[in-house]
């Protein structure tokens, strides 16, 4: 990689390029900074790009009437364009300072404001790791390295800005955010970082249960869940995050192996599915929980459970024993990653409705014709999650899934073609438009 390697313009977005070059034309220093600068050096597509600024939040706000000033422990600002595209704006911020005493065993350095607004040379050193310390000049077209990213980056490196001992503690989901840069980009840790992670992974707990949901979700969604959970078995990361999870891997020995196939199967399938489509976090989570879903659901049916067997088996039974099976793992992993009450019940509903695919449909004679049929199932808003999970069901387990395609056809008819009701297909029924019952006189 060239020192001073070059980035095409049309390679950026036009609303950052727009943003930029009005907070220059105010007057402002302003550059594309951090993710969206190491994938494009890396030949990857940036998600987002990012602009950070000497601007102060109100006079970002003042230039751009598209915008609104979001956030408490970060403040920034949010623009917000015609085509669904968000930019995020954030104003130099300063180092947060630590003196000698305070970097010992056991002190408090979680930091919980950081509003402190400094120069461009700190905000890069106040960022996380070296890749993403970079700045792109668009109108020089320099990148501005204060902090050997672009040596880093020549040697597939992923290291820390300043010493990991007191940046992990001072965020420490800044480990989660490592294990995902390693897992998506291919770098090699540092092996003074990957010490320290996994030396503090405990400190994990202590950082706000939305953070870590957050980055729980994003490390399922880059495509790469399988590398990702991998690399957190491995650092012992596993066990502190989702330990229900690393209970059922147990050790990684036989039988337990069988264990680690079927649910790494699972998330290649994901990891397969996301690369050429979009998947939600419902989905996701599913992929995540079902071996051991699958695994509690035959231990019952072993040991006689009523109705128990057969869950996720195509034209499985679905009595109480399954739903509180399904329904107590889905909580308890829940309440660990404080998911919300939305959430886990859509969740509970995808797994519910596997029962109604890879299963022959019932005629009109049949004396046994299932309650749900297949225009009523559609119109649940859980129904799409439900056919992508099965889909990734399909590819992980080599299921047949000769009906897959015969659904995914009724959905898109459904979706596109038919008037009046099947405006909402996938719409949950609560958000429905009932009609309004006449006001009774007294």
């Amino acid at each position: 990689m060239p020192e001073s390697p070059a980035i095409p313009l049309d390679l950026i977005d036009p609303h950052a390029l727009q943003a930029v070059r009005r907070l220059r034309s105010a007057g402002f220093k302003a550059y594309l900074v951090g993710g969206c600068v190491r994938d494009l050096l890396l030949e990857l597509t940036p998600k987002d790009f990012d602009i950070a600024t000497d601007a102060n939040p109100e006079e970002i706000r003042r230039i751009f009437r598209n915008s609104r000033i979001i956030g408490r422990r970060f403040r920034l600002v949010h623009l917000y364009f015609r085509d669904g595209k968000i930019i995020e704006v954030s104003t130099f911020r300063a180092m947060t300072n630590h003196d000698d005493s305070s970097s010992e065993e056991g002190a408090d350095l979680l930091i919980r404001r950081d509003n402190i607004f400094g120069t461009e040379e700190e905000d890069a050193l106040r960022r996380d790791f070296t890749i993403n310390g970079l700045f792109f000049d668009v109108v020089s077209g320099e990148i501005i390295d204060h902090v050997g990213g672009l040596a880093d980056l020549k040697t597939r490196c992923l290291r820390m800005i300043g010493d990991p001992e007191i940046r992990l503690r001072e965020d420490p989901v800044r480990i989660l955010r490592a294990i995902r840069f390693v897992a998506k980009t291919s770098l090699h840790l540092d092996p003074s970082l990957a010490a320290a992670m996994v030396r503090h992974r405990d400190e994990i707990s202590r950082c706000s249960a939305p953070r870590i949901l957050e980055e729980t979700l994003r490390l399922l969604r880059i495509g790469h869940s399988e590398k990702t959970v991998a690399l957190l078995e491995e650092t012992g990361l596993l066990n502190v995050l989702l330990p229900e999870l690393q209970a059922y891997l147990g050790p990684t020995e036989a039988p337990a192996e069988a264990r680690h196939v079927r649910l790494y199967g699972y998330l290649r399938a994901l990891d397969e599915m996301v690369r050429r489509d979009s998947v939600s976090d419902t989905v996701a989570l599913a992929a995540l929980m079902a071996a051991p879903i699958e695994d509690l659901e035959a231990d019952a049916a072993d040991a006689g459970t009523p109705g128990a067997s057969g869950a996720l088996a195509p034209g499985g039974g679905a009595k109480g024993s399954r739903h509180r099976l399904v329904t107590d793992f889905i909580i308890a992993i829940g309440q660990r990653i404080s998911l919300t009450r939305k959430l886990t019940e859509q969740l509970r509903q995808v797994f519910m409705a596997q029962k109604f695919f890879g299963e022959p449909q019932a005629g009109p004679g049949s004396r046994r014709r299932s309650r749900a049929t297949p225009a009523a199932l559609m119109k649940r808003g859980f129904f799409p999650d439900a056919l992508k999970f099965y889909e990734v069901r399909v590819h992980a387990l080599g299921l047949p899934g000769n009906d897959l395609e015969l659904w995914k056809g009724r959905l898109d008819r459904a979706q596109t073609s038919l008037p009046g009701p099947a405006d909402t297909v996938g719409v949950p029924e609560a958000r429905r438009r009932a009609p309004r019952r006449p006001r009774r006189r007294r």
